[in-house]
């Protein structure tokens, strides 16, 4: 247990800095869209701007679906669970880096800013915990491995 939670610390260490990425996206934004240029005409995104919203939000559905496929297969080692809690990361933070593409593409700041509400539901729901890990290294009959 101690390993377990040593290893998920190191991890959560690393994943902090991912965790960071929203942040520096609207520093990124908030510096273009003061810019001249950002007021100069956009060419029409038209379905393209639906094309990445919908790839956005589908990315926070797979992580969810991720999650259930591989936790049926329990216990999970250390390296699947790091390997599972690094996917469901990159699944919750794709949206706002979708968003970031799309702001930059249609030149509206409300695109971005609904990825970003997508995202944050994406750490609430995907980012996994550590009652979550020692949950998923055991045996489905609540034993160790």
């Amino acid at each position: 247990m101690n390993d377990l939670r040593a290893h998920y610390l190191r991890w959560l260490r690393r994943a902090a800095v991912v965790l960071a990425l929203p942040l520096v996206l609207i520093a990124a934004l908030q510096v273009a869209s003061a810019a001249t240029w950002w007021n100069d005409p956009a060419p029409d995104a038209g379905s393209a701007r639906y094309l990445f919203i919908s790839v956005a939000v589908a990315s926070v559905v797979v992580g969810r679906s991720a999650r259930t496929r591989d936790t049926a297969l329990l216990p999970l080692d250390e390296m699947a669970l790091r390997s599972l809690s690094w996917r469901l990361v990159v699944y919750a933070c794709a949206p706002v880096v979708i968003g970031a593409v799309l702001a930059f593409m249609t030149r509206q700041t409300w695109d971005f800013y609904l990825m970003l509400l997508v995202t944050l539901i994406g750490v609430a729901v995907l980012f996994p915990r550590f009652d979550q890990w020692v949950a998923w290294s055991r045996q489905p009959d609540g034993g160790q491995p």
